[in-house]
């Protein structure tokens, strides 16, 4: 026999606003205790959409600025830099150096090099994908 839960949160009994309040995002879409499971629902459908922009979304710092992205609102923000299509990830939040890139490919597919130090050379950063001939590869130091 199943019995329910006392929610440590709000003192009454557990449901799915509890469950989803114990969540890592919910901070970041204004959900309490108590809030209405709708309400939750479409704050995340409204509040946790990527944020977009030309270039890293760690470089603030460049002379001018390439990006006002950094820091990161929260953990899990993703970013998508519209140049090159390369996807980030905020690991953490409040800093200038939150995220860190997915392993993604450009829209126009992994570009070819002979070896990881021609990626480098040609400017690919860590954690980028890139081909040599039939074979995918990812930059590394």
């Amino acid at each position: 026999m199943r019995t329910a839960e006392t929610c440590p949160t709000c003192s009454t009994f557990q449901d799915a606003t509890c469950i989803l309040y114990t969540g890592v995002y919910l901070p970041n879409i204004d959900a309490n205790p108590g809030t209405d499971l709708n309400i939750i629902l479409e704050g995340i459908n409204t509040n946790l959409v990527p944020l977009t922009g030309t270039g890293a979304p760690d470089a603030p710092s460049s002379n001018p600025p390439t990006n006002i992205n950094s820091p990161a609102p929260y953990v899990g923000q993703i970013y998508i830099d519209n140049a090159s299509s390369l996807v980030y990830y905020a690991a953490t939040s409040g800093t200038a150096d939150d995220y860190d890139i997915l392993i993604t490919a450009p829209k126009t597919g992994a570009p070819e090099y002979s070896n990881n130090a021609a990626a480098v050379f040609a400017g690919l950063s860590i954690g980028q994908i890139y081909r040599t001939g039939d074979f995918l590869k990812i930059v590394h130091l």
